[in-house]
C-alpha cells in the first residue's frame, strides 16, 4: 500500500534546473540573425546629414559624336560611375585575383573587380564640369534606403 504522506518526486531540483537551462539555450539559439539590419556602424562615418554621397567622373572627349553629344554622354557616364560607387558602398566589391609564380618570381598578376546590385532612391545632388574636359556627378542615397537595400539583399542570399 502506497504511503500517502510522502509526495512523489520525479525530478530533483538540480535536474529541473538543468532542464530549464537546456530549454533557455535552445530558445536563444533560435534567434534569426540578419547582418547589417541595425548594428552596422561603419557607415555612420560616411553619412552626412543622413545621406551617403558618391561622386562619379567622366571625360568629355572620350565619347564620340558632336560637342553637345559628348557633353551629354559625359554627364550620363559620370552619373553611372556615381551609381557604381553607391553599389560598392551598399553591397561591397567582389575581387577575383590570379597570380602566377615561376621560379619564385611573379610572372603574372591579374585582378578583377565586380560590383552587382540594385540602387533605388538615389538623389542627384549636383552635376558640374570640374575642368574643360571633365564632368562630375554627385548622388546621395538616404540612410533608410541603404538599410532597406541591405536587408533585401541579405534575405535574397539567405534563400539561395
Amino acid at each position: 500500500m502506497p504511503n500517502k504522506g510522502v509526495p512523489l518526486v520525479l525530478f530533483s531540483k538540480t535536474t529541473k534546473f538543468m532542464l530549464l537551462m537546456i530549454c533557455v539555450l535552445n530558445l536563444v539559439g533560435c534567434n534569426w540573425y540578419i547582418p547589417y539590419s541595425d548594428e552596422y556602424s561603419g557607415i555612420n562615418s560616411l553619412a552626412q546629414g543622413g545621406l551617403i554621397e558618391a561622386t562619379g567622373y567622366s571625360v568629355i572627349h572620350s565619347h564620340s559624336g558632336s560637342e553637345p553629344q559628348q557633353r551629354l554622354m559625359a554627364i550620363k557616364a559620370a552619373r553611372l560611375d556615381a551609381f557604381r560607387q553607391l553599389a560598392e558602398v551598399v553591397y561591397g566589391t567582389y575581387i577575383d585575383s590570379n597570380t602566377t609564380i615561376s621560379d619564385l618570381t611573379i610572372e603574372d598578376d591579374v585582378f578583377r573587380a565586380r560590383v552587382e546590385g540594385v540602387i533605388y532612391g538615389a538623389e542627384v545632388i549636383k552635376i558640374e564640369p570640374i575642368s574643360d574636359d571633365t564632368y562630375a556627378a554627385t548622388l546621395g542615397l538616404p540612410r533608410p534606403i541603404v538599410e532597406d537595400l541591405r536587408l533585401l539583399y541579405m534575405r535574397l542570399i539567405s534563400r539561395n
